[in-house]
């Protein structure tokens, strides 16, 4: 009976419970992945034009971004009431849209709905701190799988919720909107008292890699049914009940990862008692400022040592090191050397405001804004770019690309691990590398080629999901763990940041222009022929485009900040090899440990951060959500691109996620972003419905903000607490994490789908309630846990696991998101879809219960007792002795070190270091206390932004997500231009891509820094390299353009989420990951309000406008009498490649700037992950 006991306890202690349950949470925390589908809901409901609803997107953005509030409430309250907090503000949102749609409640002003999306969505980040935080903290050494498994599903909510709402087969399309308002709020209530920190073992244990293997199995398996569900539907007339098996077959599958707890804490592991007399990691998460002498004589050696030194062969420069610290403590020993008191560095714990002053954090930030806030641009755009591209179904596309942002961001947690690993080269390569898919994605969809948006979809969706895979282990990696929660949710702002210029500036108008082009066309058309109904659709009736013009210069422009993102992300690399060579260089030596148990299980974490994720990015939906809010609130593209900032700032401004989840436990944090979340888009969705009084724009857009900024809280409670428990699992956590997030439009499309609901108002709804749910369910498991942080054997197979599901969930989406595109499917069809697609979501359950349960598990008591790793969650501002020797060594080592092999630099640094410690203790050096943190080291916002690295990081964010958010901001417009008729399918799949861009940006970033050593930024780089040929692509309406651009600008646009956050943990530190992350994220809105505010909604409006002029012509040379009506006050639409051909080339320049700026990044911290994963190789795991 004791015994019986002692495992239930384990069970509930298991860090694989919280991480299962966070990936529970996250699964409906993406509640702003289905703006894109909850948008044409509130557009057609308030009768909004595309200004407008970009407005409502902006909203959206920055609910799901302004985590300042999730991060302070997890700090300062338990998680449970984080996660409650979450719920209420998505119910309430989101309940109050839904009203709204539904005619329940006055439409209020636009101002007032924005208000409420932000509110509603500002739920997520509640879900998504606490996840992260919970996750992180209880997988400090793998936080690439955590962040990007947690991520990745609440990329993939998105798809998971729209599954659950084709099941509801609700009639009114408002039920969307409901749906999103009570999903995330159910199930983040039902999961708040599991998703959180727990005590124990902490290390990497040897059945990590079996549970990981498994999560990531499932991850596979979950995205693959989702996507092959969803074409099913779209394909085939599904009837209601087929639609019900599939989706009772989904919650199957995301149920499954239960078996990694269970399993674990039925085993003979110890029991948490025991293994909290294990010894922790010696420098896991010290106490804030303080600085002990060892780290100063550290900072001294970093000054003083010959440059040479770190050219040296690794052995060398060790054996270097070690003899210019012992002279440094010898001579500061007999006063000889004055100790001087220096900030962080790179890989210690920074604060916010440290992590701000130093250049890495802002070339993380900028990096994620260009990449992510280009991907995201397309993905809240995916709506009206599936109807300019003449595809019937937006909803499809949403699921897609929901699935693939999902596998972008578990791909990318998976391959940024392998390379700073295997390789110890910086993460953010992956991103770099993600860009440029997403760039390709952006040129493919503008160029309209076949498939286009089925592409996009795949490789703006994967290439965004990669960033938010990459970003939070990065911050996590350069920053520190202990302010994960404010770094991760500064970051995040850069996603409004991008959705801003990208979307609002320049999607938008491009949009608006070529719509109203084609609106004069119409009109002229109208006058000539007569129609007496002219008149009355004229004055009211938001313009919509129709043709790939509509979206091809927005497209080519989003390339272009792709490429930018590229370039920045590269430069960051160069930055940061150094840290990752320092943070890496040994990892194999870390020897397996025990999980504490169930409950404190690490994997469950990052499960329930999955699944947590998989609902929180609502931000995707936004293509799906603007031509709801864009028809119901007669608004333009212009409106609709300013929709499109406030739900990326939303999305991006997590700063008070980020100070919450730092003050309030993290289930407080995921509850305040469920509450957003509820609020922001409950209330859009009532003015949508029509149940609440319109609002004026700016308070629609408010609401999105708020809505969308619930994500925020979600995204910081899964990233840090995942990258906390993960540490030195940064990427492949970061990118599971970022690309379930990601892959959540597709997963609320498929519910959504399910849902059935005539009324396109309903997915505003879901996204209101669906995150809010999750979040509440999960926001007691989605939690930093103690105990064994460290790499162990089982980790490979756990992260293996995740990762087949991941890329399971990618495929099955994206597979029914076609057949359902393509075939007319029955209602119980799109059911069976989507129980299938839970199941898969389920299925990475298994890893902690059989870590838990399995008969060689260790208790989390005995796990306690461990080790902890000696440079683990460094403190921000402690500074040691041996520091400021090493700061000594680096500032009077000759340059030519750096240039020699690495076993003869690791010589003469050690020679270097003996030489300076031997003075000291004669006398005739004075160690000069540190300045500040260097990279690799914990790093303040304030240390971070004041670094060059830092800001490469935000530029080329900047320019990749931002041109990618653009795309994604105006994919609806963009279908429709291109006269797709299925808008929802494109933002599926975008999101889709997205998901599999940040899986796959963490995975290959996490190669390129483990295997070679190398900055992660190139991956990045090359990501958007691609996103500017996507641009290109789009903007020439090749064939299947939208298709190829979706797969490229997602795919690149995931890439950049993947690789960012774990850039910035690298390159600054775990301890003020939070801020630092959630600083870059503004890099998002940044690049949105440039891209789509100022130039695609311009250039967009001038292309409509001149349709729209010949139309009125035509209606006034026929003499029309309706045409009266048509004409005037009708937001015009634009048909053609025309409409979004010069936006697309632009964001195709940006693309290839940020692949410039990627690339100074890489060479700028080469000597970093040199430093920091120059051993991984050498120290296998045993």
């Amino acid at each position: 009976m004791g015994q019986s006991k002692e495992k239930l306890e384990g069970f509930f202690n298991n860090r694989w419970l919280v991480f299962v349950a966070a990936m529970w949470l996250q699964s409906t925390a993406g509640i702003g992945y289905l703006f894109g589908s909850i948008s044409p809901v509130i557009k057609s409901s308030l009768n909004y034009n595309q200004r407008q609803l970009a407005r409502l997107g902006v909203a959206k953005d920055l609910g799901d971004s302004v985590g300042f509030f999730a991060g302070s409430l997890s700090e300062i309250l338990p998680m449970w009431a984080a996660l409650l907090v979450g719920a209420f503000k998505n119910l309430f949102g989101y309940g109050w849209v839904w009203l709204i749609v539904t005619g329940k409640a006055p439409v209020l002003p636009l101002w007032a709905i924005c208000v409420l999306i932000f509110i509603g969505t500002n739920g997520e980040t509640y879900f998504n701190t606490a996840s992260l935080v919970s996750c992180v903290q209880n997988f400090p050494k793998s936080r690439g799988p955590v962040v990007g498994i947690l991520k990745g599903f609440a990329g993939l909510s998105g798809a998971i919720l729209t599954q659950i709402y084709t099941m509801i087969h609700s009639p009114d399309k408002a039920s969307i909107v409901f749906m999103v308002a009570v999903a995330p709020t159910m199930v983040t209530i039902a999961l708040m008292f599991i998703v959180r920190p727990v005590g124990g073992h902490k290390q990497v244990r040897a059945s990590d890699g079996t549970s990981f293997t498994l999560i990531y199995s499932v991850c596979i398996l979950l995205a693959a049914y989702l996507l092959g569900v969803m074409l099913v539907q779209d394909l085939v007339d599904v009837s209601h009940t087929v639609i019900i098996i599939f989706t009772a077959i989904l919650f199957i599958i995301l149920l499954v990862p239960i078996v990694i707890p269970v399993s674990l804490s039925l085993s003979s592991e110890k029991d948490p008692e025991e293994e909290a007399f294990l010894a922790q990691p010696q420098k896991e998460e010290p106490e804030a400022g303080s600085t002990s002498d060892s780290e100063v004589i550290l900072s001294e050696l970093e000054d003083e040592k010959p440059k040479e030194v770190d050219l040296l062969p690794r052995s060398e420069r060790q054996k270097r090191i070690a003899q210019l610290q012992t002279k440094l403590l010898q001579a500061a020993a007999e006063g000889a050397v004055r100790i001087k008191r220096r900030g962080p560095r790179r890989g210690e714990n920074f604060t916010l405001m440290q992590a701000l002053i130093k250049a890495d954090f802002w070339l993380i930030f900028v990096s994620l804004m260009l990449g992510s806030g280009t991907g995201l641009t397309v993905i809240d755009n995916l709506g009206q770019l599936s109807q300019s591209l003449s595809y019937d179904n937006t909803h499809i596309f949403v699921s897609m690309i929901s699935i693939w942002n999902f596998l972008g961001r578990v791909a990318g947690g998976y391959f940024s691990e392998i390379v700073v690993r295997d390789y110890a080269y910086p993460r953010p390569v992956v991103m770099a590398i993600a860009q440029l898919v997403m760039s390709i994605g952006y040129l493919y969809v503008a160029f309209a080629l076949p498939g286009a948006l089925y592409v996009g979809t795949v490789l703006i969706g994967t290439g965004y999901g990669f960033h938010w895979a990459i970003v939070p282990a990065t911050a996590s990696e350069l920053f520190g763990l202990k302010n994960f929660g404010a770094l991760y949710n500064f970051l995040t702002m850069a996603n409004p940041a991008g959705c801003l210029v990208f979307s609002g500036l320049i999607a938008g108008p491009l949009y608006d222009r070529e719509a109203e082009k084609q609106a004069r066309g119409q009109h002229l058309q109208q006058h000539i022929a007569g129609s007496i109904l002219s008149s009355f659709l004229g004055v009211d009736e938001a313009q919509a485009c129709v043709g790939s013009v509509c979206f091809f210069l927005t497209l080519v422009i989003l390339c272009c900040f792709s490429v930018l993102g590229f370039v920045l992300s590269m430069i960051l690399v160069h930055r940061t090899k150094a840290v990752y060579s320092q943070l890496y260089g040994n990892f194999r030596s870390g020897q397996p440990e025990k999980l504490r148990g169930f409950t404190n299980n690490r994997w469950l974490v990052f499960v329930a951060a999955m699944w947590l994720q998989s609902a929180a990015g609502i931000g995707y939906l936004f293509g799906s959500i603007s031509p709801v809010i864009k028809s119901s609130l007669n608004y333009n593209q212009r409106q609709l691109a300013r929709l499109g900032v406030a739900k990326d700032l939303g999305d991006s401004v997590g700063f008070f996620a980020g100070s919450l989840s730092e003050m309030l436990p993290m289930w407080a944090a995921l509850l305040v972003g469920a509450l957003k979340n509820f609020f922001g888009y409950g209330w859009v969705w009532l003015i949508v419905t029509g149940r609440a009084p319109v609002l004026p724009l700016w308070a629609i857009c408010v609401l999105i903000f708020i809505g969308t900024n619930g994500e925020t809280y979600f995204n910081t409670a899964s990233l840090v607490s995942c990258v906390q428990n993960f540490p030195k699992s940064r990427g492949p956590v970061v990118g599971i994490l970022k690309g379930f997030a990601g892959l959540s439009g597709a997963i609320l499309t498929q519910i959504y789908t399910m849902i059935h609901s005539p009324d396109k108002a309903s997915i505003v709804f879901m996204v209101a309630v669906g995150p809010t749910l999750v979040g509440i369910a999960l926001m007691f498991i989605v939690r930093p846990v103690g105990g064994h942080k460290q790499v162990r054997a089982s980790d490979g197979t756990s992260f293996t696991i995740i990762y087949s599901v991941c890329i399971l969930v990618a495929a099955y989406l994206l597979g029914v998101m076609l057949v359902q595109d393509l075939v007319d499917v029955s209602h119980k069809v799109i059911i069976i879809f989507t129980v299938i697609l839970f199941i898969i979501l389920l299925a990475p359950i298994v890893i902690p219960v059989w870590l838990s349960f399995s008969p060689d598990s260790r208790v989390p008591e005995e796990e306690a007792l461990l080790a902890r790793p000696k440079k683990e969650g460094t403190d921000s501002g402690a500074t040691s002795d041996s520091e400021a020797i090493l700061s000594e060594l680096e500032d009077e080592k000759p340059k030519e070190v750096d240039l020699l092999p690495r076993s003869e630099r690791q010589k003469r640094i050690a020679q270097l270091q003996t030489k300076l410690l031997q003075a000291a203790a004669e006398g005739a050096v004075r160690i000069k206390r540190r300045r500040g943190p260097h990279r690799g080291e914990n790093f303040t916002l304030t240390q971070a932004i004041i670094k060059a690295d830092f800001w490469l990081i935000f530029v080329s964010l900047m320019l990749g997500s931002g041109t990618g958010l653009t795309v994604i901001d105006n994919l609806g417009q963009l279908s429709q231009s291109l006269n797709y008729d299925n808008t929802h399918i494109f933002v599926s799949m975008i999101s889709i891509w997205n998901f599999l861009g940040r899986v796959a940006g963490g995975y290959f970033s996490e190669i390129v820094v483990r295997d070679y050593a190398y900055p992660r930024p190139v991956v990045m780089a090359m990501a958007q390299f691609a996103m500017a040929f996507g641009h290109l692509y789009v903007a020439f309406a090749l064939p299947g353009a939208l298709y190829v651009g979706t797969i490229v600008i997602g795919a690149g646009y995931g890439f950049h989420w993947a690789i960012v956050p774990a850039t910035a943990s690298e390159l600054f530190g775990l301890k003020s990951f939070g801020a630092l992350y959630n600083f870059l994220t503004m890099a998002n809105p940044a690049g949105c309000l440039v891209f789509s505010s100022l130039i695609a909604g311009p250039l967009y409006d001038r292309e409509a406008e001149k349709q729209a002029h010949g139309r009125n012509l035509q209606q006034q040379f026929i003499g029309s009498i309706f045409s009266g009506v048509l004409g005037p006050n009708d937001p015009p639409a634009c048909e053609g490649s025309v409409c979004f051909f010069t936006t697309l080339v632009i964001l195709s320049g940006f693309c290839i700037l940020g692949v410039a700026l990627s690339m100074i990044l890489v060479y700028r911290t080469k000597a970093v992950y040199t430093h920091l994963y120059g051993n991984s190789r050498s120290a296998p795991v045993s």
